[in-house]
């Protein structure tokens, strides 16, 4: 059967398994697969039958004194001969050569008529390094085509650009996206990281009072969070600056022209889009790391984290989406606690769909519905750890969480007193108390937090609580200076 001659090119090209063979051949596509198949049907029955065949033809020549079918032995062999090469090349180019490998064969975009192969042919010259990551991605495999993501969608006239007479977007939004991926897109809709991460940078601008509602920016009292004002640092640092830092990362839930909020690209880097490179850690380390957020620092220094790092040949990043299992992972990874299909927990877009708190605010809070949140993350942890063992460290994690909470408002206190007496102004980030208090919550506050729920103890004191402590210190002592003063 064709079957055994598979596993006979499996030992050969030293592939681990036949699923792994299966999983590497999806990258191929559909068309590409019946190829193979049907190289691999073929060659069998050939050389099954090779035997046979020259048996016939003695006997044909010994008994009925026939001429030998020299043509067709030749045509035959010369068939067998490309169909085998054919395998081989195929075999080396998309399973055991280099990913970044450059041939004349032209990925599966290319073999189409009209706009989409004009696109492949040009930019095969001007810029084959996307060209070659696409080859390489499961788009192309299948049979998505260019203008399957760059065609203009309904809304996105401001966007469309004429180019060599076709009209097209250059950068596609999540109005491109959701025509494929609409559950997921809803998702991130509904997540921090759409809207509200764009808003956290540059307050209520450009955000009408619909999308304020819809993204939840409103209070209770209907009025837009931290009463629309952009980020002090912001306008501290300036424009300028904050287009190479601040919304770098914040962009992930930027507003595009068309109204939709968010890039995908963000996560899912272009043009492989690649859901194994997005499953990495090194992927959220992009963004999640420095002072204010080192959930990337905190997660490398947990156990979770120092497993990965020396293990990570065993993960099994390219599994399909909702079977992993911990087979697959053997310790979590960023999206495996937050976003991933995993057991019995279904997969999500939305990063705060298993968190019980609101962390990163000046005071942390509890979400609505975080305790279901809560136990949903608890449905991952069971898979490594008991229940008993996973109420005590998450008991311990609300308890320091509440105490960088009460150092929080004894510094808000001690501002407030100033203010109220007038000897601190009112300009954001105005004078060396307004940055000590700042950094209190924003800096050693979350790092507190964070390094309480992920397992990272040099976090919670020596980043955190610590630093707080001195800083209440630092605080009212100058606070007790300035009354003398005055």
């Amino acid at each position: 059967m064709p079957q055994n001659l598979i596993c006979r090119l499996l030992a050969e090209i030293n592939v681990r398994n036949l699923e792994g063979f299966k999983c590497k051949l999806e990258n191929l596509g559909v068309y590409t697969r019946i190829l193979i198949d049907m190289i691999l049907v073929q060659t069998y029955h050939y050389f099954r039958t090779f035997g046979a065949r020259v048996d016939l033809l003695k006997r044909r020549r010994l008994n009925l004194k026939m001429k030998p079918t020299t043509r067709r032995m030749i045509a035959v062999l010369g068939i067998g001969t490309f169909l085998v090469c054919a395998l081989l090349f195929l075999t080396y180019h998309y399973i055991v050569g280099p990913q970044g490998l450059s041939t004349s064969m032209p990925a599966l975009s290319a073999v189409t008529l009209g706009e989409n192969k004009a696109c492949v042919e040009c930019h095969q010259k001007e810029s084959p390094g996307i060209i070659q990551q696409y080859h390489d991605s499961k788009h192309s495999g299948r049979g998505v085509q260019c203008l399957d993501c760059h065609k203009p969608a309904k809304g996105q006239e401001t966007l469309t650009k004429e180019h060599y007479k076709v009209a097209l977007i250059a950068k596609p939004t999540p109005n491109n996206c959701v025509q494929c991926h609409e559950t997921e897109v809803a998702q991130f809709g509904d997540s921090n990281h759409s809207a509200k991460s764009w808003y956290a940078v540059e307050g209520t601008k450009n955000f009408t009072p619909e999308e304020l509602a819809k993204y939840h920016l409103l209070d209770a009292n209907g009025k837009p969070l931290n009463s629309g004002n952009a980020n002090p640092v912001f306008n501290l640092i300036g424009k300028d600056a904050s287009a190479q830092s601040c919304e770098v990362c914040h962009a992930i839930g930027q507003k595009n022209s068309d109204s939709s909020f968010g890039d995908c690209t963000k996560c899912h880097l272009r043009h492989t889009f690649d859901v194994a490179q997005a499953r990495k850690p090194e992927t959220c380390a992009q963004c999640h790391l420095g002072p204010d957020h080192p959930q990337a620092e905190i997660y490398n220094e947990s156990a979770h984290g120092a497993y990965y790092q020396a293990n990570s040949s065993k993960y099994n990043m390219e599994a399909p989406s909702g079977t992993l299992t911990v087979k697959d992972f053997p310790a979590p990874t960023c999206t495996i606690c937050h976003m991933s299909a995993f057991g019995s927990v279904q997969g999500t877009h939305d990063v705060g769909q298993r968190l019980k708190w609101t962390l990163t605010p000046e005071i942390a809070t509890i979400r609505k519905d975080g305790t279901a949140h809560q136990q949903t993350m608890n449905a991952i942890c069971l898979n490594c750890h008991v229940q008993t063992s996973i109420d005590e460290v998450m008991g311990k994690a609300d308890k320091t969480i509440a105490l960088t909470n009460q150092n929080v408002e004894k510094g808000r206190s001690i501002i407030q007193d100033l203010r109220n007496t007038g000897l601190l102004g009112t300009k954001p980030l105005g004078t060396p108390l307004d940055f000590l208090y700042f950094e209190l919550w924003h800096h050693e506050g979350r790092r507190a937090r964070f390094g309480a729920v992920m397992g990272a103890a040099d976090y919670v004191n020596w980043h955190g609580i610590y630093e707080q402590d001195k800083a209440l210190v630092e605080l009212q002592s100058e606070a007790d200076a300035l009354k003398t003063k005055h």
